[in-house]
């Protein structure tokens, strides 16, 4: 069964129970896919990837290839590549351009025949939901609290990077909680989802004002 990762951010390198899951859940390390956030930024999306791939190598977790999916494949590459991956990596960045790029090539349907680990990290984590209820940040690009059709991976509503001293914020969160629960992500913590069961690893708060 397929297994989902949400991150928020690990600005120190992987954690270590962060890197011990992901060794026994990451079966085959073969084929790497890194969805980008910006899909018309080729030189930030090999950037971010370059990253990215250097705290799995410095964890001891190295891949055979490496495909960036952005505007650059086909919509058969897109496919293809899909289908050869061992882990799929949802890139953090600007979160409704990137589920404006999800939704342009049809990720959502895509991912339902991929057997692949999933990692989003950030706003690629925000974006595995199925019905996303995104607080205003405008900071982050997010001018007012937004609702849409995300991935459909996972049920959680996340808000990474979690600041409890950030009031301003935590109030834009208070008010998206209303319309669902907001599961509230610090940095270096970690939600994994196998078969419906949800593990949480790390500092997170949960916003749930909704009507019952």
């Amino acid at each position: 069964m397929q297994t989902c990762f949400l991150t928020s951010a690990f600005p120190d390198g992987f954690s270590e129970a962060f890197v011990q899951k992901l060794k026994a859940t990451m079966t085959h390390r073969d084929h790497f896919v890194f969805v980008a956030s910006a899909f018309d930024e080729a030189e930030k999306t090999e950037k971010y990837a370059k990253a990215i791939l250097t705290l799995f190598r410095e964890a001891d977790l190295d891949f055979k290839t490496l495909t960036l999916l952005d505007d650059r494949l086909s919509d058969s590459q897109i496919d293809q590549c899909l289908k050869q991956a061992d882990v799929i990596w949802l890139a953090g960045g600007d979160t409704l351009r990137q589920h404006a790029s999800f939704e342009r090539i049809g990720l959502r349907e895509k991912l339902k025949t991929t057997n692949a680990v999933i990692i989003g990290m950030s706003a690629g984590a925000i974006n595995m939901g199925d019905h996303v209820v995104l607080a205003k940040q405008e900071s982050d690009h997010i001018p007012q609290l937004s609702e849409y059709r995300g991935l459909g991976l996972t049920e959680i509503n996340l808000e990474p990077h979690y600041d409890s001293s950030n009031t301003e914020h935590k109030e834009e969160i208070l008010q998206a909680s209303r319309i669902a629960p907001i599961l509230a992500l610090c940095d270096n913590a970690f939600v994994k989802v196998k078969d419906q069961q949800i593990q949480i690893y790390g500092e997170y708060t949960v916003f749930d004002h909704s009507e019952k």
